[in-house]
């Protein structure tokens, strides 16, 4: 552990010190478990010890409790550390989280700072975070629609089949974003970012079952489905237990055609297949 002075520890020890926080809230009668329900221990905790920690010893627990509160961050909302400058970040979305920033106010004035918003405790910091990722996710796949309600209607009559698309929508955007760097906006456009993580997880396909094949046609199936119903029109269905968009008469079939990008490799292209989705369905129409 780093004292002033010392090197400061880096991203990938703050598990470590979260870990090493969790014995020392131990060893004071407080149990956490990395959830979000268990900061408001931590503020208690805080709280009773700030006129207590001396100086010299500040520091460590500014990064004790950064870790900790990172870590239950990062669980929340599926984020990553990553270094800025020195300083340890959280990646969030389309928000990136200060803890450090946090718990130095907390500990030195009893009040964070983040931009112009007071933070009075790491528990309401967490809920911030939490709640602007959801407003990142809802805002992103709403779009142009004036509403949720407005959206799902659109999608299909079925309530529960909308549910699903929306929430796969979020999770395919949220996973974009987060393990691949791409952000994704239901534009035809944006299927060349698909596409670049098609070829990232092609690489990965050696090495996966056949159920997480079909977890991850089925996620970004339903974003390209997405993307092709926002563009031609259509409305989501059930085929064969899979979510599908029928178009025309036919099924476009999006979740099928993502595993055969994932297995068959770049022949099979996302691009290629939104552009000429019309022309494929049309021509089977007529056979």
């Amino acid at each position: 552990m780093s004292n002033q002075g010392e090197t400061s520890p880096t991203i990938h020890q703050m598990p470590a010190l979260a870990a090493e926080f969790v014995q020392v809230c131990k060893g004071n009668g407080v149990n956490l478990d990395y959830l979000p329900r268990t900061l408001p221990l931590v503020d208690k905790l805080l709280n009773g010890k700030r006129a207590e920690i001396p100086s010299e010893l500040k520091a460590k627990y500014v990064w004790w409790m950064t870790a900790y509160l990172g870590e239950v961050i990062r669980k929340d909302t599926g984020g990553s550390w990553y270094d800025f400058d020195g300083r340890p970040m959280l990646n969030v979305g389309d928000y990136q989280a200060d803890p450090m920033a946090i718990v130095t106010g907390l500990i030195e004035t009893g009040k964070g700072i983040d931009g112009d918003v007071s933070i009075e405790s790491t528990k309401a910091y967490c809920e911030m975070i939490s709640r602007m990722q959801r407003v990142w996710l809802e805002g992103t796949v709403l779009g142009t629609f004036e509403s949720m309600t407005a959206l799902r209607t659109s999608m299909t009559s079925d309530a529960k089949l909308a549910g699903t698309i929306v929430a796969q929508s979020q999770q395919a955007i949220k996973t974009a974003k987060l393990t691949f760097d791409e952000s994704l906006d239901f534009t035809s456009e944006s299927l060349e970012g698909v596409e670049r993580i098609m070829t990232k997880l092609q690489k990965q396909e050696p090495t996966l079952t056949d159920e997480q094949i079909s977890e991850l046609s089925k996620l970004w199936g339903v974003y390209v489905g997405e993307v092709i119903r926002r563009y031609y029109g259509g409305q989501w269905a059930l085929v064969d237990g899979l979510p599908d968009v029928a178009l025309g008469g036919k099924h476009a079939a999006p979740v099928t055609k993502v595993r055969k990008r994932l297995v068959g490799g770049a022949t099979e292209n996302l691009k290629y297949y939104f552009t000429s989705i019309m022309k494929v369905l049309s021509s089977q129409q007529s056979q």
